[in-house]
């Protein structure tokens, strides 16, 4: 009989339970929104002036000093302006950011015909072409890009052109 006694009142205490101690707080939550990055194109990709060999060529233009080199093939350079592209990104001070080009390749196509050309390998400045970089204390960085263009054996003469998209965000 005695068992019988303590479980009622065992359930009674289990709806009722005692009153703990109990403190409340308070806490603050920040964040920051960093400006957007702007984007300025500075100079475009230039391979310059040919003359069309009987071998697929080759040219490289360096991004550290606009040198333009020919790694293959007989076509020959005849000059004109030849200069790796370049952009300046702007945003929040000693950010890093991050710049990508989003074609691996790209196609020049010949203006008024429909002949093309590829360029590729496309390659950033500063020796190991560093993506990742950080804004100056004035929020700047610069970007120069160089790349490879394959010119066709007896390729077409006129002017090539084409267009590729770099992305440069925050990191």
């Amino acid at each position: 009989m005695r068992n019988i006694a303590i479980l009622p009142a065992l359930a009674l205490a289990c709806l009722f339970p005692a009153n703990a101690d109990a403190a409340s707080g308070n806490s603050q939550t920040r964040t920051t929104i960093n400006q957007g990055v702007n984007i300025t194109k500075n100079a475009d990709l230039h391979f310059g002036n040919f003359a069309a060999g009987t071998t697929q060529s080759r040219f490289t233009i360096n991004p550290d000093n606009d040198a333009l080199t020919r790694t293959g093939g007989n076509a020959v350079s005849l000059g004109g302006t030849h200069s790796a592209a370049s952009f300046s990104a702007y945003g929040t001070p000693l950010e890093r950011v991050r710049m990508t080009v989003s074609q691996n390749q790209i196609n020049l196509t010949r203006v008024g015909g429909t002949e093309t050309m590829q360029v590729d390998q496309f390659r950033l400045d500063g020796g190991n072409g560093t993506r990742n970089r950080f804004l100056n204390a004035a929020g700047t960085v610069e970007y120069r890009l160089g790349g490879r263009l394959t010119i066709g054996a007896n390729q077409a003469g006129g002017a090539y052109v084409g267009t590729f998209d770099i992305n440069i965000d925050y990191q």
